[in-house]
């Protein structure tokens, strides 16, 4: 039997299509701040980050004992964190003025793996900062879900995430589609995994839109 992903948002049928070119967006560290605000949660809950790999399991640890936290209990303050949203996440620096010129050229679309449950704080969260773009929060790889997208947009289709492996999992489904790397807080960058061939990088959006920008003029 099949798993069955849980997926909340527009369906991409019912996407409204003003360009040809189309820009996917991750969220967290993308748009809105995660590891910030994440952070601050660690620290309510005597812990703290101690960025030595890629990944949060291992790396967070109680502060009075040093002791590791459990990957279950950072999927508790992670859910904790996306239940909170709406007063713990901000905008990533520059990010408004990016998207606002880049919208005049693409159709924007967030795509995010956020649990799909928290789908109505997540969109009062983005429509209050200002970010009133299509968003779909879903379970399914982003791949199979950016190669859908693309049967709709004929133009270029411009892929952004902090995670290296969402990179690579669009590049295997839609190899056409152009790839940026953004990461919003730089703790994990000294560990951040090798890029898919062909995937460029930014670390502020002032330098990802000028890039993007470039990528709309092919």
């Amino acid at each position: 039997m099949s798993k069955s992903f849980e997926t909340r948002g527009p369906a991409i049928a019912d996407l409204s299509q003003r360009h040809n070119a189309l820009l996917v967006l991750d969220v967290d560290e993308v748009v809105l701040h995660f590891i910030t605000p994440f952070r601050e949660l660690l620290a309510d809950h005597g812990a703290r980050l101690h960025p030595e790999s890629f990944r949060l399991t291992g790396n967070v640890r109680e502060i009075s004992t040093g002791a590791a936290l459990s990957g279950h209990r950072l999927d508790d303050i992670t859910e904790q964190l996306y239940r909170e949203q709406e007063v713990r996440q901000r905008p990533v620096d520059r990010v408004h003025e990016a998207l606002d010129g880049l919208s005049g050229r693409a159709d924007i679309v967030f795509l995010t793996a956020m649990t799909p449950s928290h789908y109505d704080s997540r969109r009062r969260t983005l429509d209050r900062s200002g970010l009133a773009y299509p968003m779909i929060a879903t379970e399914r790889s982003k791949g199979a879900v950016v190669a859908e997208l693309c049967s709709r947009w004929s133009g270029p289709v411009i892929f952004v995430d902090d995670l290296p492996p969402n990179l690579t999992a669009v590049q295997r489904s839609a190899p056409h589609v152009r790839l940026l790397h953004f990461m919003a807080n730089d703790v994990f960058r000294p560990h951040l995994p090798a890029l898919p061939q062909g995937a460029e990088s930014a670390t502020d959006w002032p330098a990802a839109a000028a890039l993007i920008g470039t990528w709309l003029e092919d």
